[in-house]
């Protein structure tokens, strides 16, 4: 097999040799930088649904305080748009946590210590945080057993004096010890012991998002490295490309033939773009880690 770079265009275009070896790093890196974007966008997909949870939040507390929605067909309402925004939460991080280890896989130039060292993340996050440790398994129990909503409370209370007199409006979700124990899958847990009778679902998600965004801090710094060196190598065989054709390497592939005629038939390809990987990094830009996410919450009071 030979191996060449030349634009994939109508028209004669200029060819230029490339040694074996050097065709199997661009494919590395290519196949680094695909498996890196897919990490990005499966923490942006979590990171959204953790956003219209919150947004959810807000949307029922103003309808309450407008509406004065009340009644029991009201509650079983916001009941059920909040398991539903908080299954699509627990679908996409398990969709993040599954497709981890092969991600990681394909970042790693030597061997499987990245992917071994990734999912010690995870487990670190287990065993040390309570609400980390709940929602994990409250994911499981919502996948096969029940809803995670089984209580809700919409309170009000003046804050404040004479002029400065506001009412605080405020929603609670729950998941409740009481159901939670009808599953025996559950109750058999370890952490079924260490829950209290309601367990604020609004806090474990909080704390447990939190959690999982130092996780994918971690991953990005440890395969930085890698990823600098991929993007690195593409970047350089881009600016050979131009050297020898005017500037000019707009869809540009390095390829196979099983002939010495870079014409020939070919049997292997890979693309040399990197706009694309631009989207990776824009989003690790738009998806910074979320430092105290846990502490802190949006109010609508005139501050």
């Amino acid at each position: 097999m030979k191996y060449f770079v030349k634009q994939m265009i109508l028209g004669t275009t200029k060819i230029l040799p490339i040694e074996s070896a050097y065709f199997c790093k661009l494919q590395q890196s290519r196949n680094a930088l695909v498996a890196a974007k897919a990490i990005e966008e499966k923490y942006d997909l979590l990171i959204s649904n953790y956003l219209e949870f919150e947004k959810e939040i807000l949307v029922q507390v103003a309808e309450q305080v407008i509406f004065s929605k009340n009644s029991y067909d009201d509650s079983y309402a916001i009941k059920t748009v909040m398991n539903r925004r908080i299954v699509n939460l627990l679908t996409s991080t398990k969709l993040y946590y599954d497709q981890m280890e092969r991600k990681i896989r394909d970042c790693d130039f030597n061997d499987d210590s990245l992917a071994k060292e990734t999912l010690s993340y995870f487990s670190r996050e287990y065993d040390d945080h309570f609400h980390y440790r709940f929602m994990e398994n409250l994911r499981n129990y919502v996948q096969h057993c029940g809803l995670a909503v089984h209580s809700l409370s919409l309170s009000s209370r003046l804050e404040g004096e004479d002029d400065t007199m506001q009412m605080r409006n405020g929603m609670g979700i729950f998941a409740t010890v009481e159901e939670l124990g009808q599953d025996p899958k559950f109750s058999k847990r370890p952490v079924f012991k260490e829950c209290p009778e309601k367990i604020n679902l609004v806090k474990a998600i909080r704390k447990y998002i939190e959690r999982l965004s130092f996780v994918h801090s971690d991953i990005r710094d440890l395969i930085e490295k890698n990823l600098l060196e991929s993007r690195s190598n593409i970047e350089e065989i881009i600016s050979k490309y131009k050297s020898i054709n005017n500037n000019d390497a707009l869809g540009i592939y390095a390829y196979g033939v099983a002939s010495d005629d870079p014409q020939g038939d070919v049997e292997i390809k890979i693309p040399l773009l990197l706009d694309w990987d631009n989207v990776r990094i824009n989003l690790i830009t738009k998806n910074k880690t979320l430092i105290n996410n846990s502490k802190c919450y949006i109010t609508g009071s005139c501050l």
